[in-house]
């Protein structure tokens, strides 16, 4: 393993090994470290942060190498409804991709994702991988200033869902009516080894669903 530092108080882990990010992350949280905050888990690091200032670089490798590797564990599966009519970007998004955009609906909740990472905005989560024949999208060449809370948008290889209406250049091509964050309570239940799967469903569904927490859905 490689560390660096990120700040006064985080340090960054690299070159993981046999190790699962989401499955360090968690073991170096059970572990009691002093002083630790959060330990974070993205695509291919895990992010330590401390309380107050991080510890010595030597130190970190010499407790992360004590560790016995572990196989990662899947993590919650959620489901969550999409009204794919909603999906401002799907038509022209299935034109570039040469699909229908019903094929597109289709191979777009036909399979299961991982959460590699929570960010960019908080509960923001990055989900993979899109069957081939959805992947290689570019970002959307002018972002949105506004993207709607519960869009559902693809770009690259990767899927995700805006928790809250923020900025955004992915495209859009669908939308849940549940609530996936919120700031105000605290939850942020989507977590880095967490599973995802979306479920198409009609306006009607999606209009008797509206603003019903994830959390509270899913099981």
């Amino acid at each position: 393993m490689r560390v660096f530092r990120l700040g006064d108080r985080s340090v960054l882990v690299r070159g993981l090994g046999d190790w699962d990010p989401a499955a360090l992350a968690e073991a170096v949280a059970e572990t009691g470290w002093p002083d630790l905050d959060e330990a974070v888990a993205a695509y291919e690091s895990v992010a330590l942060y401390f309380r107050t200032s991080g510890p010595d670089l030597g130190e970190v490798l010499e407790r992360l190498a004590g560790l016995e590797p572990r196989a990662a564990v899947p993590g919650r599966l959620w489901e969550i409804p999409v009204c794919y009519k909603l999906g401002p970007d799907l038509e022209e998004a299935a034109a570039r991709l040469g699909l229908p955009s019903g094929v597109v609906v289709r191979l777009h909740s036909d399979r299961e994702y991982r959460c590699h990472a929570v960010g960019f905005s908080p509960g923001f989560p990055y989900l993979g991988y899109l069957p081939e024949q959805l992947s290689g999208l570019p970002r959307l060449g002018s972002p949105r200033p506004r993207v709607p809370a519960g869009s559902v948008g693809i770009t690259g290889r990767q899927t995700c869902v805006y928790p809250s209406e923020t900025p955004g250049g992915w495209w859009l091509i669908g939308r849940t009516p549940l609530t996936v964050a919120s700031l105000s309570q605290e939850r942020f239940p989507i977590r880095a080894g967490d599973r995802v799967r979306f479920r198409a469903i009609g306006p009607e569904e999606y209009d008797r669903m509206v603003g019903r927490p994830l959390w509270e859905e899913s099981t």
